[in-house]
């Protein structure tokens, strides 16, 4: 049995020794920023997702897009204390922190309440939590002994869930396409509509990196800028990155998964579907992908084969190029609707000014007449002042 223990059962810092030990693994650790959803991307291209309804709970940590500053966050980590009861203390450049859960639900506009629990490896046992229900709702498929998952094996929906949870709610590195049970349970919960505490969560995934279970990175770099925003810590003369476009969750996301719409249906890409789950869960042999076309004659002799892979590589670029051309073709159908909406906009404007024009000369018409009485007043005025000097 292991006898590890979390760092908040142990006495914390024991000695200078466990500190710098302590100390330098943080510091060799990377930040991991976090990634963004462009919900507006799936709500037009993907509805089927319904991204923006299940993950409605979420507040604005689906949107986060601001800069990182490591040097800060593994300062924090190096210094957190973690206690279950009051939440995580520190000292950030002589400013007293204390990370609660009620405060990162306000900064984070996270709705209250909600299942409280996070593990990591164990089996979950909860009332009204049956996990062979939850892993036949997340496969598709029945499983009488549920055992870790991979993201092959997940149904379409819940592989894009399952992306959006190892990079935004428990963030980690390593190997992604792996699912542990507390990766059912989220995935299950967010499907069925059950509603979770994700601040406790995030203040457990954060001890996570103190604990005897040690992860490989520092998580929620964007959220920590938040929370460094709202106690006030100056960013000056520290380094800071930038979110790339890659670090956001969009419908380009799922062509890199290798899932592509066909005939208005979202499918993927893979070597052979599962006739049983259809086309949104893959079969596989062996760990590896099958081939995905029916009519491909049966593999020749090891012997026969070439030795480079060619025509795997051509078929995969081919998949991944068709599928930026439906990216442009929808740029292209985005732009074109641009452009009516501006051609639109121009001719109502042209219509205004032919309206303001009309105005303009009908103002005119009315005020002449009244110019030409005012000068023949004038007039008359001139003519009676030059008759009385003459008389």
């Amino acid at each position: 049995m292991s006898t590890k223990r979390s760092r908040r059962d142990r006495p914390l810092l024991s000695s200078s020794e466990e500190e710098d030990h302590q100390a330098k693994w943080i510091e060799g650790c990377p930040v991991l920023l976090g990634k963004n959803i462009d919900l507006a991307s799936f709500t037009f291209n993907a509805p089927s997702f319904y991204i923006e309804d299940l993950f409605s709970t979420m507040g604005s940590i689906l949107t986060l897009h601001d800069k990182v500053y490591p040097s800060i966050v593994k300062d924090f980590y190096k210094k957190m204390v973690f206690s279950p009861g009051t939440g995580i203390l520190c000292l950030v450049w002589n400013k007293r922190i204390k990370i609660t859960q009620e405060l990162i639900r306000s900064i984070l506009h996270l709705e209250d309440g909600g299942i409280i629990l996070y593990t990591t490896k164990t089996i979950l046992h909860l009332e009204e939590y049956n996990s062979v229900e939850a892993c036949r709702r997340v496969t598709g498929k029945h499983f009488n002994n549920p055992a870790r998952l991979s993201t092959n094996q997940l149904t379409l929906t819940c592989r894009v869930f399952h992306n959006i949870i190892t990079h935004i709610i428990v963030p980690r590195k390593g190997h992604l396409d792996e699912v542990n049970h507390y990766d059912v349970f989220l995935l299950d919960s967010i499907l069925i509509g059950q509603k979770l505490d994700f601040s406790y969560v995030m203040l457990h995934h954060m001890d996570l990196v103190l604990s005897g279970t040690r992860t490989k990175a520092l998580p929620y770099g964007m959220i920590f800028t938040k929370k460094f925003q709202y106690f006030e810590i100056s960013f000056r003369d520290s380094v800071s990155i930038l979110p790339k476009a890659t670090d956001t969750i969009n419908t380009s996301t799922l062509k890199c998964m290798k899932i592509f719409k066909e005939d208005g249906q979202w499918v993927a890409k893979s070597n052979g579907f599962d006739d049983e789950s259809g086309p949104s869960t893959l079969s596989f042999e062996d760990g590896k992908e099958m081939d995905d076309d029916e009519d491909e004659p049966p593999p020749r002799p090891r012997s026969q084969r070439p030795s480079s892979s060619t025509s795997e590589f051509t078929k995969d670029h081919f998949n991944l190029l068709n599928g930026r051309i439906d990216s442009l073709t929808s740029s292209v159908e985005g732009l074109h609707n641009t452009a009516e909406d501006l051609h639109h906009t121009i001719g109502t404007l042209q219509h205004s000014i032919d309206g303001m024009t009309s105005l303009l000369h009908a103002l005119h018409s009315r005020l002449a007449p009244c110019s030409l009485r005012i000068l023949y007043r004038k007039t008359s005025l001139s003519h009676s002042s030059f008759s009385l000097c003459v008389f």
